[in-house]
């Protein structure tokens, strides 16, 4: 077979997956709330909270999480982590009604995500974002972050650190 025959039929595969990668895989929305969690003997305690409105720390672990809660470095997460059977870093996203996307989410959403893409996000962010194939609620990675809807793209630089560290 020759190699402008398998081009051929190549070049237009690729432009179809792009295309279907707009159509279907589109995710973005605004961060509306962030939680962290641990989890002991099946019950869920609530370590913080942060909306627009307020930000919710539990008593137990002012001290350590001093005055941001919604950026917890790894030493931080370590030391919780004794306390807990498991945590669980959360963010809520009210999904952006834009232009027609086959399987894009709307509403508010829950989503289960990494220390690092919990603490590289606030409440107010605008964000697209993957998620993960096998759980559907649990994002991946961001392919960009921005402080208002009209700038979001569904790429862009982002300024946090690799998620699949923790």
């Amino acid at each position: 077979m020759k190699r402008r025959t398998v081009l051929a039929g190549v070049l237009p595969f690729l432009q179809g997956t792009r295309w279907l990668d707009q159509l279907l895989l589109v995710n973005q929305g605004e961060v509306v709330q962030k939680r962290f969690v641990g989890i002991a003997e099946g019950e869920t305690t609530e370590i913080a909270v942060i909306d627009d409105d307020e930000t919710t720390v539990s008593s137990e672990h002012e001290g350590q999480l001093g005055q941001s809660p919604g950026e917890i470095p790894p030493e931080v997460a370590t030391s919780i982590r004794k306390t807990y059977d498991s945590i669980q870093f959360h963010v809520t996203v009210d999904h952006h009604n834009s232009s027609f996307k086959l399987f894009s989410r709307t509403g508010t959403m829950d989503y289960r995500t990494s220390r690092a893409l919990y603490s590289g996000t606030t409440v107010g962010d605008h964000i697209s974002f993957q998620t993960s194939l096998l759980n559907g609620d649990t994002i991946i990675s961001l392919s960009c972050l921005a402080n208002e809807k009209e700038s979001l793209q569904r790429r862009c630089r982002v300024g946090v650190e690799d998620p699949t560290t923790e």
